[in-house]
């Protein structure tokens, strides 16, 4: 699930519309965003040291009543995080797949569509994004081998041609697009094994791919791939195999079919919070519920966006990553510290 939710992540990445972040530092970015996100892992982590414990039940050895607000701060995040997450795939769609008409019906569908598979649990959503990944690896996989004989050395831009300083920016508004850190603060609660194992494991090999599928993007598309907004996208219209004449328009399916899994993925981690904090198991309505307040969401933040050019997106995703990876979680830690302490001390 993880990886199918950072893979869409990397369909419809976005190249700034700043200058000064050339292709060969797309290739260079990921080392930074790696580092970054586990970075932002060090608070999160430890709420994942013992099997079947989540940041909710951490803030419950601290008072009830801070189960009850890190649970309910939790579930608006992963809202939040759903509202955001649409409003990029539907910037994706109405861009590249359906320029000519409206999507606001499509994003009802995918959000109606999402909301009724978080309700059958984490372990479904688990168990569908399994074929989903190996689709959307072998789309992938097609992209490239289908454009390999387009790939040219003299294509690759120099890396840090404006200095350091439009890498670790990008680094980190891609990190901080990445909420699945967060969810590893609440999968020991459906989960077995280490959870931080596998996060470190998952954010390495996901920073290795970008890496690899930027070098070739940069590659095949030269200075001609900095101006287009959605790089791999444009990849996929320049690529051609017999009679696939029009592949990005083929693997529509297999986009939408990623994005509707990753908001399903974070409604349930919504739903999962909110159960952890007040104790109240949740049935099918909620979920619909929940994506009805991202569809309000959706509208507010669309319409901010607009206004102050999409600034307005970005700001509301960088304060979400650290306010919900960083900040909360450290201040858990704190608070139980500071409990652990004034125990001793009696």
């Amino acid at each position: 699930m993880l990886c199918v939710s950072r893979l869409i992540a990397l369909f419809t990445f976005t190249a700034p519309q700043e200058e000064g972040f050339s292709s060969g530092d797309r290739v260079l970015f990921t080392l930074p965003f790696f580092l970054i996100c586990l970075l932002a892992c060090v608070p999160v982590f430890p709420a994942a040291k013992r099997s079947g414990r989540t940041l909710t039940d951490a803030a419950g050895e601290v008072s009830a009543l801070l189960r009850k607000g890190v649970g309910g701060f939790y579930c608006a995040a992963f809202l939040l995080a759903a509202a955001l997450s649409a409003i990029r795939f539907e910037l994706f769609v109405n861009t590249l797949q359906f320029p000519e008409s409206g999507t606001l019906l499509f994003t009802v569908l995918l959000l109606a569509t999402a909301a009724a598979a978080a309700s059958h649990g984490i372990q479904a959503l688990g168990r569908a994004a399994f074929p989903a990944l190996v689709l959307m690896g072998t789309a992938l996989l097609f992209i490239l081998l289908s454009t390999a004989d387009k790939f040219d050395p003299v294509n690759l831009t120099p890396p840090l041609e404006d200095g350091l300083s439009p890498v670790l920016k990008n680094a980190f508004r891609s990190a901080s697009r990445t909420m699945e850190i967060v969810s590893l603060g609440f999968a020991p609660s459906f989960c077995s094994g280490d959870v931080r194992k596998t996060g470190i494991g998952w954010l390495a090999s996901f920073s290795a791919v970008a890496a690899a599928v930027f070098f070739f993007i940069c590659g095949v598309t030269g200075r001609y791939g900095e101006q287009q907004m959605f790089q791999l996208s444009t990849v996929t219209e320049i690529a051609r195999f017999g009679v696939l004449d029009r592949m990005d328009a083929l693997l529509a399916g297999v986009w939408i079919l990623g994005a509707l899994l990753r908001t399903a993925f974070l409604l349930r981690l919504a739903g999962l919070a909110a159960e952890q904090g007040f104790g109240k198991p949740f049935r099918t309505a909620p979920y619909f519920a929940g994506a009805g307040i991202v569809l309000g969401l959706f509208f507010l933040l669309s319409s901010l966006a607009s206004v102050t050019d999409g600034a307005a997106t970005v700001c509301a995703s960088e304060i979400l990553f650290l306010l919900s990876a960083i900040v909360v979680p450290g201040m858990i830690l704190t608070a139980k510290r500071h409990k652990q302490r004034k125990t001793a001390r009696k």
